[in-house]
């Protein structure tokens, strides 16, 4: 059993109530809570959850995910609602300039998309390659946000940079591949209370992401946003390999909303619209796509992001295909698959 105390709660005013239980009882902290693991001998989580001190009781010895296979709520986020339509989550790779930027927001916007994305900071492989405008870029998410209502996702680094982004209103705060597994970044992210959008590292399996998304949902994050965006292989055609054979085991697995992002897998603009209507085929929810005005001129990510005309023709042709596969035969209505 997992015992999450509630901030500002010491694990010594609850030890005394587990009884024996206490001498076998190990403490950890997570960010700035603590939590007690201990046997249960059989006793249930729901007798725990009653505790004043405890903001939630976990099962874990049930299973590896427990938080991640029973969630059950509703998301939404700004406009869109789950299962009417796939979600676009859309815009440049890296906020570079105001007027151009704001401009295509607005494009954006007048498209349907529902979430805007756009780099601030941006963790890049080379230490020599442009590395975001930091603090101007979110000066210009913000002041896009107010202009058009469209909610922002935006990958965040490190915990550092937490209160900024949420002055700024950030919405989504995206987790990228390469600290999907920083559980102190997720768990520090995840108590701000937003959702995460949390991408799959390219070396990372199915129960490793899921289990990343267990921090998550432990510390406090009321969803996850599951984003597969193609993992590592001997293939070199595409820059990574897009599993779409991922999305119906992630629908198996858990009721947590799941996304593709063609745009890193292909890393050529041209296969974008493939990849991502073929994952929608396989079963994702909604796209996260890098959209420039003028690609050749991106300082980030130039060769995969889309005109606004490509991105439209994908949006007609993705949102053709979804409502294609959710028509159910015999008047029966679409569901979420819930996990076994």
């Amino acid at each position: 059993m997992w015992l999450l105390l509630r901030e500002g709660v010491l694990p010594e005013e609850v030890l005394p109530r587990l009884g024996e239980q206490a001498s076998l009882a190990e403490v950890r902290r997570l960010g700035e809570r603590w939590a007690i693991a201990f046997p249960t001998n059989g006793v249930t989580a729901e007798a725990f959850s009653q505790w004043e001190e405890v903001e939630r009781a976990v099962a874990a010895e049930v299973r590896d995910f427990p938080l991640v296979q029973s969630w059950a709520a509703s998301v939404e986020i700004g406009t869109w609602r789950r299962g009417e339509a796939p979600l676009w989550i859309a815009g440049p790779c890296s906020v570079e300039e105001r007027t151009s930027f704001l401009e295509l927001a607005h494009a954006l916007s007048a498209l349907g998309v529902h979430v805007l994305r756009g780099g601030a900071y941006k963790a890049r492989t080379s230490p020599y390659s442009f590395q975001g405008l930091g603090r101007q870029a979110l000066d210009w998410l913000a002041e896009a946000k107010d202009r058009t209502g469209l909610p922002l996702c935006v990958e965040i680094l490190t915990e550092a940079h937490l209160e900024v982004y949420l002055v700024a209103g950030v919405d989504i705060f995206q987790v990228g591949a390469r600290n999907m597994d920083n559980y102190w970044l997720l768990t520090e992210v995840a108590r701000a209370g937003k959702p995460l959008l949390l991408k799959r590292n390219p070396q990372a399996t199915v129960n490793e992401w899921l289990l990343a998304a267990e921090y998550a949902l432990l510390a406090g994050a009321p969803w996850v946003l599951l984003c597969e965006r193609g993992i590592r292989t001997f293939e070199r055609s595409l820059r990574y390999t897009l599993d779409v054979g991922v999305l119906p085991v992630l629908a198996h697995q858990t009721a947590l909303p799941r996304i593709a992002d063609p745009s890193h897998a292909a890393g050529e603009a041209r296969f974008v619209e493939p990849l991502g209507l073929a994952a929608l085929a396989a079963g994702a929810e909604g796209l996260i796509v890098e959209v420039h005005p003028n690609p050749p001129a991106a300082r980030s990510d130039a060769q995969q992001q889309l005109t606004l005309d490509q991105f439209a023709r994908l949006k007609v042709r993705g949102e053709a295909l979804f409502a294609a596969l959710q028509a159910q035969p015999h008047g029966a209505s679409a569901n979420h698959s819930k996990p076994s």
